[in-house]
């Protein structure tokens, strides 16, 4: 076992024995290694066994760096004959138990205080020796962790942006890590109610329950208030606090409190004091504090804003994947998402173009239901089903007796639509007459029924939809300029299935949910391969026709349309198309019967040879 020789002043060296894999150094009397040196922390540093008798020490979070032969460190692994100064006392590290010359040999405490600190020069090939009486080795010794501590803080702050308060405690442990803090808090602006709100306390006295510290509300005003950094090195005789009731009550002599800025609000603030003496923090404390809560701050305004995003993405997610069933994730649909995201909350007009089956109308339903308009009617017109002779009658609707079959005056889909959304698909195909009523309800927000003389009033959004080119289509003046321009106010554009691939096996797993089936390797392999001209609304009707005329539970090549299976070529006629007919039968067959020939020959009303010769002609395999 490994042994610690502790070298004090005045005093007979000790010898500690390790024995555990977990040994703790420290002023507090439980420790393992027990230290009476009043600049050791109550748990200064650990020893942790690791693999082949190897050790390492690690410093626990102590107010005063730990060194080992007079280098700063963080953890280091021990080797014999190591020095490790904790505060003003001295530890030698040895693999085997020590005999009693062993610690004559040691230098005398006053020799190793003298420990030499090298510093390069300007010169690369030279380096001078400094000693502790040329150099203020504690003042570097502190600096150096300060540096390191504000560089390790800032890459936890990094890590933990998705847990705050994980955040928080890193901040409070720097705090007290640096500072000769006793108590210490953080707290944080709620950013609904603006109130501040106590997140994370720390009591190093022992004597309070932590959630009933009480500290001066006055000094945590100021800096909430006026968002600076206070230090009051002594609040019972400071000229500002002494009279204050908080201060006298609790015996608060050194405080220190900095707030955490973003974006230049105040966000919260980090409060530490210390009852026991006054003159606990410096300015350089302060400046180190104020530094760190920068840091902290920073970090702390991103997790907010990134638990937003994440909150925002969540409900939009829900909203277009839940209620409408619009999928996927590659970067095409997502960059339709976020312009559905950014435009459904106002009311302009909005022109959706894309190929058919590629889910126009599913979009229009995503911009009405998060909008303003959502509880008010969304009314979808397809333009190219309707006769040209019905269709302003159905847009407008009529008044009695305005055609032969006008028995009754009929409302228009413009006025069911009133206050709600108006979804015009195909609107590429609409007449150049029928453009130019539309055109007047846009612009002027009134209509008159077919047959009638009364403007009626009408408060709709318009969206739009169509597979063609309609900047083309005004160029042939097959569609009006004008209106052209009043729908294409923002432009969705939606992706064709064959531009985004890898939705298509998500998409394909939907259309299967709740059906108890799997697709094969190799079937996705040809969905994936196949160009989908008929883009979504195809995929759904070949997976839908998979799953019912599939015999097994998992999707086989088979199963798919024969121009799937060949990668979307024209079906080759007609001798071709019988074999690849009776290669699928017996394919089909065979899973039918779990690959027993003779049932399967049976069956087919072929003997079992036959079947053999066609099962290597078509190379089928099991």
């Amino acid at each position: 076992m490994p042994y610690l020789i502790l070298q004090q002043k005045d005093t007979e060296p000790k010898v500690f024995e390790i024995t555990k894999p977990l040994t703790i150094l420290g002023r507090r009397p439980t420790n393992d290694v027990f230290l009476t040196d009043q600049k050791v922390s109550r748990d200064h540093a650990k020893i942790i066994a690791l693999e082949d008798d190897n050790y390492e020490l690690q410093d626990v979070g102590a107010k005063h760096p730990i060194t080992v032969n007079g280098k700063v460190i963080s953890r280091h692994s021990l080797r014999d004959g190591d020095r490790i100064r904790l505060g003003d006392s001295i530890l030698i590290y040895n693999s085997k138990e020590p005999c009693a010359t062993t610690l004559v040999e040691f230098l005398p405490v006053e020799e190793m205080s003298q420990e030499s600190v090298e510093v390069a020069s300007l010169d690369a090939k030279k380096t001078t020796i400094f000693t502790s009486d040329d150099l203020d080795l504690s003042s570097l010794q502190k600096d150096h962790q300060r540096l390191m501590l504000l560089y390790e803080i800032d890459r936890a702050l990094n890590i933990h942006l998705e847990d705050p308060y994980q955040l928080l405690d890193e901040i409070l442990k720097a705090g007290f890590r640096t500072l000769d803090a006793e108590r210490g808090f953080i707290a944080l602006v709620d950013e609904n109610t603006g109130e501040l709100s106590c997140e994370l306390i720390r009591d190093t006295s022992g004597e309070e329950e932590l959630e009933k510290l009480e500290v001066s509300r006055t000094i945590i005003h100021k800096v909430l208030k006026e968002g600076v950094s206070m230090l009051t090195a002594n609040a019972l005789k400071d000229r500002e606090f002494k009279d204050v009731k908080s201060v006298q009550e609790y015996s608060i002599r050194s405080a220190v409190c900095a707030p955490l800025l973003f974006r230049g609000e105040v966000v919260g603030i980090v409060y530490l004091d210390n009852r026991a003496s006054a003159g606990s923090f410096s300015q350089d404390d302060l400046v180190f504090l104020t530094a760190l809560c920068h840091q902290a701050g920073i970090a702390i305004g991103n997790s907010r804003l990134y638990r937003q995003v994440v909150q925002e993405n969540v409900r939009l997610g829900s909203a277009l994947k839940d209620r409408f069933q619009i999928l996927g994730d590659s970067k095409a649909m997502q960059r339709v998402y976020k312009t559905i995201k950014k435009v459904a909350p106002s009311d302009v007009t909005v022109l959706i173009q894309g190929e058919t089956g590629t889910g126009k109308e599913l979009v229009a339903q995503t911009v009405h239901s998060l909008s303003s308009r959502n509880s008010k009617p969304f009314v979808a017109v397809n333009c190219v089903a309707i006769p040209k002779e019905l269709i302003e009658s159905e847009l407008f609707g009529h008044e009695k007796g305005a055609f032969t079959d006008a028995v009754t005056t009929r409302q228009g889909k413009f006025e069911l639509a009133h206050k709600g959304t108006i979804f015009l698909d195909e609107i590429g195909d609409m007449s150049l007459e029928t453009q130019a009523r539309v055109l007047r309800v846009l612009e002027q927000k009134e209509l008159q029924r077919v047959g009638g003389t009364k403007d009626i009033e009408v408060d709709v959004r318009v969206v739009a939809a169509t597979n063609k080119d309609l900047g083309k289509a005004v160029e042939e003046r097959r569609f009006r300029e004008d209106l052209y321009y009043r729908l294409n106010v923002v432009l969705i554009k939606l992706p064709t299935l064959k531009e985004r691939k890898e939705d298509i096996i998500l998409l394909a797993e939907h259309f299967m949910a709740g059906r108890a089936k799997k697709i094969s390797s190799r079937a996705k392999q040809l969905l994936l391969a196949y160009d989908w001209p008929g883009n979504v609304r195809e995929l759904k009707n070949c997976i839908e026709r998979a799953v019912v005329l599939g015999d097994g539970e998992v999707i086989q090549p088979e199963d798919l349309p024969f121009n799937i299976r060949q990668g979307g070529k024209l079906i080759p006629y007609p001798l071709e198309s019988l074999e690849h007919l009776e290669e699928y039968h017996i394919l089909r067959v065979l899973r039918y019967t779990n690959w027993n020939k003779s049932e399967t020959a049976k069956i087919l009303g072929i003997t079992r040879q036959t079947l053999d010769n066609k099962i290597d002609k078509y190379g089928i395999k099991k």
